[in-house]
């Protein structure tokens, strides 16, 4: 099956973003950024890349996404008020948020549609949250639909069974967009981390995981829990379905709450998580006798 699904998305968003988004330096920023993490993943989708290569070039589209203005700025107060960030951690916080992203993408992609569905969802709830009063950034809700409209027709194509896959190429530049979006303007990254908690929480166990077992936390393996689902014998489809609906829930979660809600209910993510990993765990067990 080919892995080369990146070529198609990438091709549709810089298409009918240049005819639907305004020209600013922020989404200049986000096109050029997007363009180095696709020809790094497209590269590795075709030749494999090792590693620290991978890396360089993450850390290289980030430095240009912030360059061009993609950063944090400030958070929400949870006890009241904004909380201006200084310079130096506000690089720094951005650029760990975008390579958080972009690796959460690039490893749920393991399933058919489970990486296309997630975006959808995500940019969905990006699309909700920019056109709120509150919000109010329409040209951040255009980019977010525009994002959704290529993944409804991705997964065409990539839901089980899958004719043609993402790709890191896809994967990775997919990341780099959501959480540039969340970030362009403010007020919507607590949203964005909750839509995406079960998937980030998956990625940070799994590097937690590697490091203990003398690995690189970026290193691929099967215990994702898309992985650990599928092989107890969950059919394929209801295992994207259940992912997919959880996150579902907590973006209207994210959409009809404040600050200490989000919190809340990231801690609850967490611990579901880890409850489901522990059922997974006891019922392989129980199967091995």
């Amino acid at each position: 099956i080919l892995r080369l699904g990146g070529i198609a998305i990438l091709l549709t968003l810089i298409i009918v973003g240049t005819f639907c988004l305004d020209v600013s330096l922020q989404f200049i920023g986000l096109f050029s950024a997007m363009l180095v993490i696709f020809v790094m993943g497209l590269m590795d989708d075709v030749f494999g890349l090792p590693v620290w290569f991978k890396f360089i070039a993450q850390i290289t589209a980030i430095i240009i996404a912030i360059a061009f203005g993609i950063h944090i700025g400030q958070i929400t107060n949870p006890f009241g008020g904004i909380i201006i960030l200084p310079v130096f951690w506000d690089y720094l916080l951005s650029g760990f948020w975008l390579l958080l992203l972009i690796n959460t993408m690039n490893f749920i992609d393991g399933a058919d549609g489970l990486a296309g569905g997630i975006t959808l969802i995500t940019s969905l709830t990006l699309v909700a949250l920019s056109l709120t009063v509150l919000v109010n950034q329409p040209q951040v809700a255009m980019a977010a639909l525009i994002v959704a409209g290529t993944m409804v027709g991705f997964l065409v194509w990539n839901w089980h069974p899958a004719k043609i896959f993402m790709g890191d190429s896809g994967s990775n530049m997919l990341g780099l967009i959501l959480g540039s979006l969340a970030m362009i303007g403010g007020a919507k990254l607590a949203t964005t981390a909750l839509v995406l908690g079960f998937p980030i929480l998956d990625v940070f166990w799994s590097a937690i995981r590697r490091w203990r077992s003398g690995l690189s936390p970026f290193a691929p393996d099967r215990l994702h829990l898309h992985h650990r689902l599928l092989s107890l014998g969950v059919p394929h489809s209801q295992t994207v379905l259940l992912i997919l609906g959880i996150s579902a829930v907590f973006g209207l979660i994210a959409l009809m709450s404040g600050t200490w809600v989000k919190i809340i209910t990231m801690a609850l993510a967490g611990l579901l998580l880890v409850l489901l990993f522990r059922t997974i765990f006891l019922i392989q067990r129980k199967k091995r006798g």
